[in-house]
């Protein structure tokens, strides 16, 4: 029977401290990239916590063209800026009061010089 020892090495911890740096840097990789994403989407959050109307094609902006400063620049402008509400029109006509027609004093007579139609 052969007994194989393996020397283990003593790295004072650098190992378990190499795979706590790793798990640090993980965690503030996530962190920025969530507060990236908070202030990349600044101008959807603006449009739902309005009601926009146009929320949707807002969202859909943000997210095709916000990475260019222009895209999210007109985003933020369009989400900031209020709804034009529908303008409802009343129209008042003044009607003359309900009367029933009255007949004609005399009966209609076809123009002279033209018969009479049958």
């Amino acid at each position: 029977m052969m007994l194989v020892t393996v020397p283990m090495l003593d790295d004072g911890g650098a190992a378990a401290a190499a795979a706590t740096g790793g798990f640090l840097l993980l965690l503030m990789f996530i962190i920025v990239a969530v507060i990236c994403a908070g202030v990349y989407f600044v101008p959807t959050f603006i449009a739902f916590a309005r009601n926009k109307s146009n929320k949707i094609a807002i969202l859909a902006l943000n997210f095709f063209l916000g990475w260019s400063v222009v895209g999210w620049v007109i985003s933020l402008v369009w989400a900031l800026t209020n709804d034009t509400q529908a303008q409802q029109v009343v129209v008042y006509q003044q009607v003359p009061p309900y009367s029933t027609p009255q007949p004609p004093a005399t009966p209609l007579q076809p123009p002279q010089g033209e018969p009479p139609q049958q």
